[in-house]
């Protein structure tokens, strides 16, 4: 059925492997944020562009994808983990730009999307206590859901591996924010 409401993944998909743009529009809305999240937790410089980057790449091959919605959950991450590499290496070789006068424009939007991000960007602040393994485990499994055994698909580590890093990632947030409370 072309046009009308999305009634899930399946659905989503069907419509936007033929073209209808309700398919994408759903896609894009149930897995842009989470992409967004773990590219800022990855502390990206522009994680949207990252975010649109990858659900770019997917849309550009959803003809290549089998499966359920969990792999094509895992498949997207892969994709947003290889793209924060590239994304890495490519401003390590670029000399960091300073911009020195930003549009009226500019400003009421970074304004807007401040205070938008207020939470999450708190949320950004405890993560960087943990090492780069944690804050990826952490971040694959509550932002974007992600089971034991997708989150060590993507990162290539044993299962076993990924639950030691979680519990330990846990324990490190625990007494970050315990700290943090205590301390106001």
């Amino acid at each position: 059925m072309i046009g009308g409401q999305v009634s899930g993944f399946s659905d989503a998909m069907l419509r936007a492997r033929k073209g209808d743009s309700a398919g994408f529009d759903w896609l894009f809305n149930n897995y842009a944020g989470r992409i967004r999240a773990f590219a800022l937790s990855r502390n990206a410089r522009d994680a949207e562009a990252i975010s649109n980057d990858v659900l770019l790449r997917v849309f550009q091959n959803l003809g290549t994808f089998e499966g359920d919605e969990s792999k094509f959950t895992s498949w997207i991450f892969t994709i947003a983990a290889n793209r924060l590499v590239d994304a890495y290496r490519f401003e390590s070789r670029r000399p960091e730009l300073v911009e020195t006068e930003v549009p009226e424009q500019q400003v009421a939007s970074s304004e807007t999307e401040a205070l938008d991000n207020i939470v999450a960007l708190e949320t950004l602040a405890y993560l960087q206590c943990l090492t780069s393994d944690q804050r990826d485990v952490i971040s694959l499994r509550m932002v974007a859901d992600l089971s034991l055994e997708q989150v060590a698909e993507i990162l290539g580590k044993p299962v076993s591996a990924v639950k030691a890093l979680q519990r330990r990632g846990l324990r490190r947030l625990r007494k970050e924010i315990s700290s943090k409370v205590v301390s106001r």
